[in-house]
């Protein structure tokens, strides 16, 4: 008897997260960037519409687009799956652009803050470039 009361308290738990982790996250539009930010903006809105991601973040520079992204807590079980997925759903609507996609908390953080750049206008584009160099390191290390 205990031990069914503890699985169902596990059980709610489980249950809980999921549901905390399904909520509506608006994507970031970067329209009055100092550098045209569209394929960004649809790249982000492309892997954001898939089942197992909460939340995007993302930049495109030079014909290269930067995406990071959160996925439900059970999905981080897939994490390469859901890499290649996102990275084919953006190559199919960007053939001729180089993707990269990400997982990796850290990326999204310095994507995040470089978004937040681009939105206040505070970076220029030899900075941008500069920034999404090292962040494309990052990626590949």
């Amino acid at each position: 008897m205990k031990k069914i009361f503890i699985i169902i308290i596990i059980m709610i738990g489980l249950v809980g997260c999921q549901m905390n982790a399904q909520h509506d996250v608006k994507v970031l539009q970067l329209d009055d960037a100092i550098v045209e930010q569209t394929q960004a903006n649809k790249a982000k809105e492309i892997v954001l519409s898939m089942e197992e991601v909460t939340e995007v973040r993302g930049v495109s520079y030079d014909n290269s687009i930067y995406i990071a992204t959160h996925v439900k807590p059970f999905d981080r079980f897939f994490l390469n799956e859901i890499r290649k997925k996102a990275h084919d759903n953006v190559k199919k609507r960007y053939p001729e652009a180089t993707v990269h996609v990400t997982t990796d908390e850290k990326i999204f953080i310095e994507l995040e803050k470089i978004e937040q750049q681009l939105k206040k206008q505070a970076i220029s584009e030899e900075r941008l470039s500069k920034r999404l160099k090292e962040l494309d390191e990052m990626m590949k290390g």
